[in-house]
C-alpha cells in the first residue's frame, strides 16, 4: 500500500489526501475510471491539480489504493462483528450480515471494485484472492477443531464469498431491503443442512 501512495506526515497533509481519495470515489462511480480524469477528481477535491501528484504517481496508483483501503475495510468490519462469535457458524452468520450491512452503506464500492475486471483483470483476481487467502486460513482452522467438513479449503472458500457476492448484489443493489436476516438465516440454513 506504501507504494501505491506517498502518505502525509501531517493531519492537514492527511485531510488533503482524504479529499482526494473522496472526490476520486465519487467520480469512480458515477462516470468510471476510463470517464473520470485527475482534472476532476482535483477540481472536485478543490486542490491544485499538482498537489494531486504529491500523494499519487498516477491515476491507476489512486485506484488501486481505494481497492486495498476497501478489501481492509470491508475485512475489519467483518473481523469487528465476529468478535467474540464462539462458532463457525455463528461467525459465517454474523459475518455475512456485517458485509450486507457495510454494502448497503457502501453501495459505490461494487461498481468499483467489479470495474476493475475491465481496467487490469489482474487487479480483479488479486483483490478476490486476498479475500480467498485469509479466508482459506480461517476454513482450515475450522475443520481442524471439527466444526466445518473437510472439503477443499479453496472450493469453500470462494463459495461462500460467491455467496456473500451474489446476496449483496440482490438485497443491496437490485433490491434495497432494511432487513437481511431473512436472506442470512436461509444462507445459513441451507449451509448447514445441504441442498440436497
Amino acid at each position: 500500500m506504501e507504494s501505491l501512495v506517498n502518505k502525509p506526515k501531517t493531519k492537514r497533509g492527511q485531510a488533503t489526501l482524504d479529499r482526494i481519495c473522496d472526490a476520486a470515489e465519487q467520480l469512480f462511480f458515477k462516470n468510471g475510471y476510463y470517464g473520470t480524469s485527475i482534472n476532476e477528481i482535483t477540481s472536485l477535491a478543490n486542490v491544485a491539480p499538482g498537489t494531486f501528484y504529491i500523494y499519487f504517481t498516477d491515476k491507476l496508483s489512486l485506484y488501486c489504493y481505494l481497492l486495498l483501503q476497501y478489501s481492509h475495510q470491508i475485512r475489519m468490519h467483518i473481523a469487528l462483528n465476529i468478535k467474540g462469535c464462539t462458532t463457525r457458524k455463528e461467525a459465517e452468520r454474523k459475518g455475512l450480515h456485517a458485509y450486507l450491512d457495510f454494502i448497503r452503506e457502501h453501495k459505490h464500492m461494487y461498481n468499483i471494485i467489479w470495474e476493475s475486471l475491465y481496467i487490469d483483470k489482474k487487479l480483479f483476481i488479486d483483490y478476490y484472492a486476498k479475500f480467498a487467502e485469509n479466508y482459506i486460513h480461517q476454513i482450515k482452522n475450522a475443520q481442524l477443531s471439527g466444526e466445518m467438513k473437510n472439503y477443499d479449503p479453496e472450493v469453500v472458500a470462494y463459495m461462500m464469498m460467491g455467496i456473500s457476492n451474489f446476496i449483496g448484489l440482490n438485497y443491496v443493489m437490485f433490491s434495497e431491503h432494511d432487513d437481511f436476516d431473512h436472506a442470512v438465516d436461509q444462507v445459513i440454513e441451507i449451509l448447514d443442512k445441504g441442498l440436497f
